[in-house]
């Protein structure tokens, strides 16, 4: 099993999305109540870093993209909603509802946005059959899916549940008004000429009136405790999350021939998804409460090369989002965000455009929103980040500023160099030094402040040298940079 810092820093990764903070380690570390973890897990949950965690996530999945200015105010509510919706635990079915029949404007009913971003029918059923159901019919367009039972009809079928989206223009500039419009349902196969009605997947065709809105048949068949898709498909997708892996890998490709590695837990687990009337926090909680998620990440002779039976947690470099909070809790920075207020975090930013903005986003992979796949997400490690890592202007500023963690720790003067390393440690890995590194840190302080005898430096490097103060603070920056280009930080393990 995980130890209490390795638990506490992973769970808090994992559920809120950001570090421990200093008195969370100490006072988890300090409690010696048995139920602490499930209390931890629970204190997280009703977090408000919870949602903003998990709306980043939604919002990618959903396409939350802001392609010019007047788009911000769509953007910025339709994350407003998706967080809200987390935050106050709406059921997921009631959730999936909401999103898919959404009709009206942005002012008053923001899932309407997903609608501005994805306007072609077949992009709708596309998307919607793969997040939500975990089926990718795109190759069911042309011809009959070479991995699975669909057949054009199937994709045409469903198609017809989106036919009769109609548009206006908004209130503002750059919106729309999403309505029903009246008619029948249909979507023709362009290779029988036959004009398809409203059909869900596996099922029987719908003769719907043509003043209904198809898409609340389609809702209504989604989220029915019988489908067989839908409940499955959205606990897979939080077992990717926790996990790094799906029972079904990739977590959104669900058909007959690439079946779970775990059926039973599969289906276990979405049973008690839907009999607890879809609750996405409870989901939550029995993945973190179970052995599986708090095992130990230290692999051993039996699991050294397992990679998809849950035998070891599998480490996972952080998101992007997550590793530039971390950066700035460790180093006390302060990001700014174009149009956002000071202090807010990344894992808190609404729509694609903050990708574009920033270099570091960029290049440790926050998506783009342009596809409804998380594979979208770049998790793996290149040059380019090790070299902005260690070299860049942006991760010196943070170390060297005269409000950073190094100046911080130098004006503590009541501490002691012990103190103040126990202090980086417990902020970067919710853990204290273990002796050895200890005293390798300790021997690296004295070493970089021992004095240079004037006498055998030229002129122009006597007048170089570093001021009393820069010479108490250069060997903290030194120590931080190192702590934040460890495995240990860069990744949760």
């Amino acid at each position: 099993m995980s130890d209490d810092s390795t638990f506490l820093r992973r769970a808090t990764i994992d559920i809120a999305g950001r570090l421990p903070t200093l008195d969370e380690t100490d006072k988890f570390l300090a409690d010696t109540n048995p139920e602490k973890r499930s209390r931890k897990i629970d204190e997280l949950l009703a977090s408000t870093d919870y949602a903003d965690y998990f709306a980043g996530k939604w919002s990618a999945i959903l396409r939350n993209k802001r392609a010019s200015a007047h788009h911000a105010r769509g953007s910025f509510a339709f994350h407003s909603w998706i967080r809200n919706s987390l935050h106050h635990n709406v059921p997921y079915n009631s959730f999936v509802r909401q999103f898919v029949a959404a009709s009206g404007e942005v002012g008053k009913n923001p899932p309407v946005i997903w609608y501005r971003t994805v306007k072609d029918s077949k992009e709708q059923l596309q998307d919607v059959a793969q997040i939500f159901l975990g089926q990718r019919l795109q190759c069911a367009q042309c011809h009959h899916h070479p991995y699975e039972k669909w057949s054009q009809d199937d994709y045409y079928g469903f198609e017809a549940f989106f036919s009769k989206i109609g548009r206006k223009p908004g209130a503002q500039p750059g919106e729309e008004v999403i309505f029903n419009k009246i008619g029948v349902a249909s979507a023709k196969n362009p290779r029988s000429g036959r004009a398809l009605p409203p059909r869900p997947l596996g099922g029987k065709e719908l003769i719907l009136d043509q003043h209904n809105d198809p898409r609340d048949s389609l809702a209504d068949w989604m989220t029915n405790e019988d489908n067989p898709f839908f409940a499955r498909m959205l606990v897979n997708r939080y077992w990717k999350h926790f996990f790094g892996r799906g029972i079904v890998d990739p977590e959104d490709d669900m058909r007959v021939t690439n079946p779970p590695t775990h059926p039973e837990l599969l289906d276990a687990l979405a049973r008690s998804f839907v009999k607890s009337g879809y609750d996405l926090k409870g989901l939550v909680r029995t993945i973190c409460n179970s052995t599986t998620y708090q095992l130990s990440s230290n692999p051993n002779d039996f699991n050294i090369d397992d990679r998809q039976n849950y035998s070891r947690f599998y480490p996972r470099r952080l998101p992007a989002e997550i590793l530039l909070d971390g950066i700035n809790t460790v180093t006390n920075a302060k990001e700014t965000f174009s149009g956002q207020p000071q202090g807010v975090r990344a894992v808190q930013l609404p729509d694609d455009q903050f990708t574009k903005e920033s270099y570091f986003l960029s290049v440790f992979g926050r998506p783009d929103m342009n596809s409804a796949c998380e594979c979208e997400r770049a998790d793996d490690v290149n040059l380019a980040q090790a070299l902005h890592l260690v070299n860049s202007t942006n991760i010196r500023n943070k170390l060297a500023s005269d409000n950073a963690r190094a100046a911080l720790l130098v004006k503590k003067k009541e501490f002691s160099d012990e103190a103040r390393i126990s202090e980086l440690y417990r902020r970067a890995f919710s853990r204290a030094p273990g002796p050895e590194e200890l005293k390798v840190g300790i021997q690296y302080l004295n070493r970089k402040r021992s004095p240079v005898d004037p006498s055998t430096l030229s002129g122009d490097a006597r007048k170089k040298q570093p001021s009393p103060e820069a010479l108490a603070r250069e060997p903290y920056e030194d120590l931080i940079w190192a702590l934040l280009n460890t495995k240990e930080f860069l990744f949760n393990h």
